[in-house]
């Protein structure tokens, strides 16, 4: 629940700015004296920020006098300042019933409801005050952001288009109606609202980039561009805007354009990780890991200026990670996936990097330690399951509990050519030739990878089916020419060598 000290002012004021009166009952001369004297002491008490001494004369006040509004309304205040929130409504409920017909007074418990987050119950008190003021735009707006609040969206509709009416002029009213409209999936309808709150207000900056927003939605990313062009000649330092038009041209394909968008930002906030993280991730996408690498070092040097989340400092540890991984920078990825664990210790996802990055090292007994702290971090992450299962098999080991590791990450991604594969592999580990192939036939189906033809040439291998075998290790050379296991598989293979199946 939001604070509602600025509540608490704002009703204050709202009560001295609408003239509210102190309407005491007419009681006896003294009995009158002595309540007002109370209530004068409860008013010096609150302007010296003694709250708890001014709830003490108001309630003396009203011991008096429980009919004066003011003093309940007084009350209700200090109730609100002291975080007193039940209290608070009941005194405001009071005022309600003594006037009931005073418009001031349920606008002052609509604004308290909302401010508690009681929407329906400020809504109420709104459609109630719309009947007994029907013109009154303020009220009709009011009630309108309720029902935006309240997901009414059909409702708020009816009611901006009330608005309108009176004020046909007004592009705000045209910009909130065009958020509706984009709400319940009307995008013309939105589009026409935005358009016409640009053409009443040409520097509406909103406006223009909810065009933008649209244009995206519609698959018009040229289009999109234009707006947040047009929303830079209105708001020239905008890095949100740029940052959004960065976003899009790498989304068009215009990678040249988007980077140039990202180093312009930098310019104007040398601290953005934001920035410095979505220019990294285009570079590791488009291959260029040393930029990557460049750009977040780059980064990493402001780092005593960061202001982010945890989650976020683990993510472009990962991502730095990558890199260096995808630059067989091995020992330096292994300190950017531990820096991202740091950061964010009950995530599995550094655990799971972590353990990649190990297994590729040699470093077998640390990555399996790594991967099972991944999985019992997250044990819907079917590649971190994969791959702890995967490499259990390789070395032909706890597989029964390989292949359970495996089989969860089927039932999470069942159509995964790479999981069936590693099932396969299990199979074959464990001497259940037949299972083996069908399995790793079917992966080989689902996935063009040379390691799944290697497993694939060994199965027929086992079974006796050298020219299969060998026709198997040529298509994971014709994958991978390099590969040299596969290489020497096929050359056991040749007439004249004795055939060895052992990996």
């Amino acid at each position: 629940m939001r604070k509602l000290a600025s509540v608490a002012i704002t009703l204050v004021v709202f009560f001295f700015c609408a003239g509210t009166s102190i309407g005491f009952s007419k009681k006896p001369t003294e009995a009158l004296s002595r309540t007002f004297a109370h209530y004068i002491r409860g008013v010096l008490y609150d302007s010296q920020n003694k709250i708890d001494r001014a709830i003490e004369e108001y309630l003396k006040a009203l011991a008096l006098d429980s009919t004066a509004p003011a003093i309940h309304q007084r009350l209700a205040i200090d109730y609100i300042r002291s975080g007193q929130y039940e209290k608070a409504e009941e005194e405001l409920l009071i005022v309600k019933k003594l006037k009931p017909r005073d418009k001031g007074t349920r606008i002052i418990l609509a604004h308290f409801y909302t401010a508690q987050e009681k929407f329906t119950e400020a809504a109420a008190v709104y459609e109630e005050l719309q009947k007994a003021y029907p013109s009154d735009l303020e009220i009709l707006a009011s009630l309108a952001d309720l029902y935006v609040i309240q997901e009414k969206e059909e409702e708020a509709i009816s009611i901006y288009q009330q608005l309108l009416k009176q004020k046909p002029d007004s592009a705000q009213i045209h910009f909130n109606l065009g958020t509706i409209f984009v709400k319940v999936n009307k995008f013309k309808e939105a589009e026409t609202h935005f358009k016409k709150a640009l053409k009443i207000s040409p520097d509406y900056l909103q406006a223009e980039l909810a065009l933008g927003l649209l244009s995206e939605i519609n698959q018009n990313l040229p289009e999109a561009i234009e707006h947040y062009q047009k929303a830079l000649k209105v708001d020239p330092l905008n890095i949100n805007v740029y940052r959004r038009l960065a976003q899009t041209y790498y989304r068009d394909k215009r990678i040249e354009e988007a980077v140039r968008q990202y180093k312009f930002i930098l310019k104007l906030n040398p601290y953005d990780v934001d920035t410095y993280l979505e220019l990294a991730y285009i570079y590791l996408n488009e291959e260029k890991a040393g930029q990557c690498i460049k750009i977040l070092e780059e980064a990493e040097q402001h780092k005593a200026n960061w202001r982010i989340p945890a989650a976020k400092e683990a993510r472009f540890y990962l991502i730095l990670g990558l890199a260096y991984t995808r630059n067989s920078q091995e020992q330096k990825a292994v300190e950017a996936y531990e820096k991202s664990i740091a950061a964010a210790p009950e995530s599995g996802v550094g655990y799971f990097y972590l353990g990649a990055a190990h297994e590729q090292g040699g470093r077998r007994q640390k990555a399996y330690e790594a991967l099972k702290r991944s999985v019992e971090l997250d044990g819907e992450n079917p590649d971190a399951l994969n791959y702890l299962g995967y490499i259990y098999a390789e070395d032909g080991i706890m597989l029964d509990e390989a292949q359970e590791l495996i089989n969860k990450a089927l039932e999470i991604d069942p159509g995964n050519g790479a999981y069936i594969d590693s099932l396969g592999w299990v199979y074959f580990k464990k001497g259940m030739i037949d299972d083996a192939l069908a399995q790793i036939e079917k992966a080989a189906g689902l996935l063009e990878d040379a390691e799944v033809f290697e497993h694939l040439g060994d199965v027929y291998q086992a079974k006796g089916d050298i020219e299969r075998a060998r026709g198997a290790y040529e298509r994971a050379l014709g994958l991978e020419p390099e590969r040299k296991s596969a290489q020497e598989r096929l050359e056991k293979l040749r007439p004249g060598n004795p055939i060895n199946a052992s990996r």
